[in-house]
């Protein structure tokens, strides 16, 4: 079955709306602007036909769905509770200034939402900022069901050149706890049945949302699914270069060895039931999750299929050395989307959104340079920014 993405203009997003609890800026590409505290980016989407656009039942990726252009909410919220270490791990988005290199939102029209926590406690906070984060997306998209698209998308799978090389997308999902999920059709990834195969039309139609808030530049928003590049790139080679064969969706941050080879072996069984000669294998945030790609990259190979993995360094950035977290033989074939540690020199924006204050105490206005790690999605795992080589 058929999905179509319709592409609206941002010139149709309401100029004013309201959301409880919240404020509310709209802000410019280009503009002086820092964003703090940022939780996730979502681009606004709405479904003509009434269903949800992030369906926590049915399916998604039928249909047609439509898009604003350009747009991209992010909400933010200074958690007031610290119940888990890893929230000292600042979020920023810049609009303008050498950070705004970093992050894919410099050149789109931000609406930006500034949650206040109350004392409620930090998953209560969460969870409300987020389901009205989603709301918000569909509420500005739906200016859109009495418009006439710019360019509307048919993602579908024919057959294929059976002589060509069938590849799978293996996408890592993080589930380390409340305020660490990736979200399947709105059930934490840990309790979704994973590994699991889904159609790839699904990932991009709201099947995947966001709820994890540490480690800013490999973290994974839920713009980043709805607009997967690897996705996308595999879904425009079919029938050329390639034969997309779907996508797995799969865990990381399992928490036992044997867990880990076993939650390895189960991805790469999917890949096989999908026929793939090769896969990408994305990776979600740091740490343990990189021993996951590795395993489930040794199991694919050992599987006999071919396997190229995408992950983040971490290297000092004296040092020509690059360091990854974990590393396996059959990993030959490795794309790196940049260093964490290397910094971001100085700017000093004219206005701060999401909070004045940096997680660490500085003044978000006057912070000096800033490391990579801190920008969202600076250094996604997931195939999602453009990367290019050069010769020194």
């Amino acid at each position: 079955m058929a999905w179509e993405l319709a592409t609206f203009p941002s010139d149709l997003m309401p100029s004013e709306f309201d959301v409880e609890g919240a404020d509310v800026q709209v802000v410019r590409p280009g503009e002086p602007v820092r964003v703090t505290h940022v939780l996730d980016a979502v681009e606004p989407r709405i479904r003509p036909d009434g269903r949800a656009a992030f369906p926590m039942e049915g399916k998604a990726g039928e249909g047609r769905t439509n898009r604003l252009d350009g747009v991209v909410i992010l909400s933010c919220l200074d958690f007031a509770a610290e119940e888990r270490p890893l929230h000292e791990q600042e979020s920023i988005v810049d609009l303008a200034g050498p950070g705004a290199e970093f992050t894919p939102f410099a050149d789109e029209t931000c609406v930006v939402l500034t949650f206040h926590p109350g004392e409620a406690g930090n998953e209560h906070a969460e969870g409300a900022a987020r389901k009205t984060t989603l709301r918000v997306a569909e509420e500005l998209a739906r200016p859109t069901l009495d418009a006439e698209p710019g360019l509307v998308e048919s993602f579908e799978l024919g057959v294929g050149d059976e002589n060509l090389p069938r590849v799978a997308a293996l996408i890592q999902l993080s589930d380390l706890g409340p305020l660490y999920h990736l979200y399947v059709y709105g059930t934490p990834a840990g309790q979704a049945g994973l590994p699991r195969i889904v159609d790839p039309a699904e990932l991009l139609d709201g099947a995947v949302t966001s709820g994890e808030y540490h480690w800013a530049a490999m973290r994974n928003p839920t713009a980043f699914f709805q607009r997967n590049a690897l996705v996308r790139s595999l879904y425009a080679e079919h029938g050329k270069r390639l034969r997309f064969g779907g996508v797995v969706l799969m865990r990381g941050y399992e928490q036992s060895a044997d867990d880990k080879q076993r939650a390895a072996e189960a991805a790469a069984a999917r890949a096989q039931e999908l026929g793939a000669d090769g896969v990408v294998i994305t990776t979600d945030a740091g740490g343990n999750s990189h021993t996951d790609v590795m395993l489930t990259c040794r199991a694919c190979e050992r599987a006999g299929i071919r396997t190229t993995v995408i992950l983040a360094e971490e290297t000092d950035p004296e040092s020509t050395r690059p360091i990854l977290t974990d590393w396996v033989p059959e990993a030959d074939s490795i794309v790196s989307t940049g260093n964490l540690e290397e910094l971001v020199e100085e700017w000093k924006p004219e206005r701060v959104l999401g909070g004045e204050t940096l997680l660490d105490g500085t003044a978000a206005g006057n912070a000096g340079p800033i490391p990579v790690r801190n920008y969202l999605g600076a250094a996604n795992q997931m195939g999602q920014l453009s990367l290019g080589a050069r010769t020194e």
